[in-house]
């Protein structure tokens, strides 16, 4: 039985999720912003048809927006994290082993479905997550991952295809790879890009016919598997279990420039509590931690100041973190300089199954969170939608 390897790609994620509460923004040319409204990290179709890029800082194109009737929102990661899980739960509903690679992306295994009920299995599949959550998604599937991604780049650029394509239904396969430019194979990134273009190599199907030992002298082993999986080897397998995570990190920078101490704390007791969030999610606790205050670089205010700490035992406890935390902000503060960010990042997780207990700890000094009326050190966020399915306040109103 061959393997049947796809992938599930959610299309303009972020958009499509405001979209779900805010249909007006449907059929318009829609952007979402990132952290601070700085710059372009999402677009819709309707946008990157005007020419909007990725990156683009905002206030360049203000303007331009308002002129052409844009839908703009601030990054809403709370909404956009949600709606992931419950796209990764449909799915799972029709497969067993799925592996979630990224908030908009799941590779899934569907070698155990009969050929002739494959593409039924896709299209119903992509249907019930648009019905359940309200998301578009394109699939691709192929004998290994590095054509799942290709069939996957196909299904959304050929309107054709309808958002679902599969590798054994393509007719004159190598023939098509001569027009699919080589930046679209999973795993070869700028980097590789370039160096391929340097040996006058700009297409898949030029990729697919290189020698392999000038592949591996150029691009190591992994470039060496990955043209192996477009011949349709088998080299990466599914992963259903998370690799452990090296570090977790909790980092913002602030809606304004700050100097008063209370508020650095508030920021930093809040970027814990994050963190703390995210190991018990990861199922980890951590032995070390590095925290951090930095000045407005754009400002020529570059200070950076940064301290280890090594806890007395593994902990996922917020106020445990907080108390040995908490003395050194005060070394690392000084009341004559600005600050535009701070965070904290967790180093040496360890699985909480195997987590080491020392009988050699002394009390923890509690010390309390400063609370301000204030929070300068909140995002900016002008174009911020509601929380709508992680929040009781934000809940949408129907009316009969």
């Amino acid at each position: 039985m061959s393997r049947k390897i796809g992938i599930i790609d959610c299309n303009n994620f972020y958009v499509s999720c405001e979209r779900v509460f805010n249909p007006i923004s449907i059929g318009k040319p829609t952007v979402v912003l990132s952290n601070n409204d700085g710059c372009v990290i999402a677009r819709s179709q309707e946008a990157k048809d005007l020419g909007i890029k990725m990156g683009e800082p905002f206030f360049q194109k203000r303007e331009f927006m308002d002129q052409h009737r844009f839908c703009v929102y601030s990054s809403n990661y709370n909404l956009y994290g949600d709606m992931s899980d419950r796209v990764m739960s449909v799915i799972k509903e029709y497969a067993n082993e799925v592996e979630v690679y990224s908030i908009d992306e799941a590779f899934v295994d569907f070698s155990n479905i009969q050929d002739e009920k494959l593409m039924e299995t896709l299209i119903h599949i992509k249907s019930e997550v648009q019905r359940k959550v309200g998301i578009p998604v394109s699939i691709g599937v192929g004998p290994n991952k590095t054509l799942a991604k290709l069939t996957s780049h196909m299904a959304k650029s050929e309107v054709g295809y309808k958002g679902v394509c599969s590798y054994w239904e393509l007719v004159n396969f190598r023939n098509m790879m001569y027009k699919v430019d080589i930046s679209e194979v999973w795993g070869i990134g700028r980097k590789w890009t370039k160096k391929l273009r340097s040996y006058g190599v700009d297409s898949v199907g030029q990729f697919m016919n290189m020698n392999d030992m000038i592949v591996k002298k150029l691009m190591n082993i992994n470039g060496l598997r990955t043209k192996l999986e477009l011949g349709e080897m088998y080299c990466y397998p599914v992963q259903l279990k998370s690799k452990l995570k090296k570090n977790i990190a909790s980092t913002r920078s602030f809606g304004a420039d700050l100097t008063q101490i209370e508020q650095l704390q508030e920021a930093m007791y809040h970027y814990i509590q994050n963190g703390v969030k995210k190991l018990k999610e990861n199922e980890v606790s951590t032995s070390r931690c590095t925290i951090f205050l930095a000045g407005n670089k754009h400002k020529n205010q570059g200070h950076y100041t940064s301290k280890s700490i090594t806890f007395q035992e593994p902990t996922q406890n917020t106020d445990e973190i907080w108390s040995q935390v908490c003395p050194y902000m005060v070394e690392l503060y000084s009341n004559d300089k600005k600050y535009k960010k701070c965070g904290i990042i967790f180093n040496e997780l360890t699985p909480d199954n195997v987590k080491q207990i020392t009988l050699f700890t002394e009390p923890l000094e509690s010390f309390e969170v400063p609370v301000n009326v204030d929070k300068k050190w909140e995002m900016k966020q002008e174009y911020i939608t509601q929380k709508y399915t992680t929040s009781w306040e934000d809940i949408p109103s129907v009316f009969v």
